[in-house]
């Protein structure tokens, strides 16, 4: 009778285990790319600071790269701008307000009653104003204990009205942390037909005190707009236990066509600061936007 009994609990044992195994394997969602994630899978994305509309567009690529990743999050900073430009005798120029969540969103349902039309950009609209909006949100991601992510998003509430190219960056303190990995980048769009479209093209810089990234806006009549980038830090050499940490991310957007290639010798970034453009190219861009993501605890 025993051995009936041991047998019976046995099989019994490997249909629970069978089925917590399928479970665990079981497709929890699928995004537009037509990946398949499980539950587990989804969650650390989520615990990476990836928001639900950036894993229903992401490829195969970063999903790999990320999908068994378990975060937590240590920090973030939001801010809300609104970004007036004046043009004046052919010459813009801007000032940056920050407003509230509740403004921005107020503004951004008023542009969704327009109509689209490409905004005012030549010196034959004199004495105009207009505004665009930005939500700015910067993160800092614990990743098992071994490595921070730095990550930096810019989402607009209000469609650009230049669309050329603009500078994402996060600043780092490099007394106490170095790159532990390269800079992800990537831009989302949304068309005026409803096409969702997205870039990784961009020029990518690394440094001492932060990195940064030049990319080209999509030039198209857009209903929806974002940007993020992100990297991992690891611990300089030397470096103990770690108490407070601090990630600046900041934003600049082009309000006038230039070279790329040629601003990067023109740039550069820190957490204090945040994108600093010489004076070379500084009426190019519209006044920066900047968030200051901060960690205290113990690493």
């Amino acid at each position: 009778m025993k051995k009936y009994l041991y047998i019976i609990v046995c099989a019994t044992l490997i249909l629970i285990s069978t089925s917590v195994v399928n479970a665990a394997n079981e497709v929890y969602y699928t995004n537009r790319r037509n990946i398949e994630m499980t539950e587990r899978e989804y969650n650390n994305l989520l615990g990476l600071g990836f928001s639900e509309t950036d894993i229903a567009r992401m490829d195969q690529e970063e999903f790999n790269l990320n999908k068994d990743l378990e975060g937590e999050l240590l920090g973030e900073a939001t801010k809300y701008y609104r970004i007036t430009t004046h043009v004046h005798n052919g010459i813009k120029e801007t000032t940056k307000t920050e407003i509230t969540k509740e403004e921005a969103l107020y503004e951004k349902a008023l542009q969704a009653q327009k109509p689209l039309v490409r905004g005012p950009v030549g010196s034959y609209y004199n004495d105009t104003y207009y505004d665009t909006v930005i939500e700015e949100l910067t993160r800092i991601v614990g990743i098992n204990n071994t490595y921070m992510r730095f990550h930096n998003k810019v989402t607009w509430y209000t469609m650009p009205d230049e669309q050329y190219y603009d500078i994402i960056g996060i600043g780092m303190e490099s007394a106490k942390v170095k790159f532990g990995s390269g800079i992800v980048f990537r831009e989302n769009w949304t068309d005026a037909f409803g096409t969702d479209g997205y870039t990784q093209v961009c020029r990518p810089v690394s440094t001492s005190t932060g990195g940064y990234v030049v990319f080209e806006l999509p030039g198209l009549f857009i209903t929806q707009l974002d940007a993020y980038m992100y990297f991992n830090v690891q611990k300089q050499n030397g470096v103990g236990t770690i108490t407070s940490l601090y990630a600046g991310g900041d934003y600049a957007h082009g309000i006038t066509s230039i070279d790329p290639d040629d601003l990067l010798d023109h740039l550069s970034v820190n957490y204090g600061s945040g994108i600093v453009i010489d004076s070379t190219y500084t009426n190019d861009f519209a006044q920066q936007t900047s968030t200051l993501a901060s960690f205290i605890g113990t690493w």
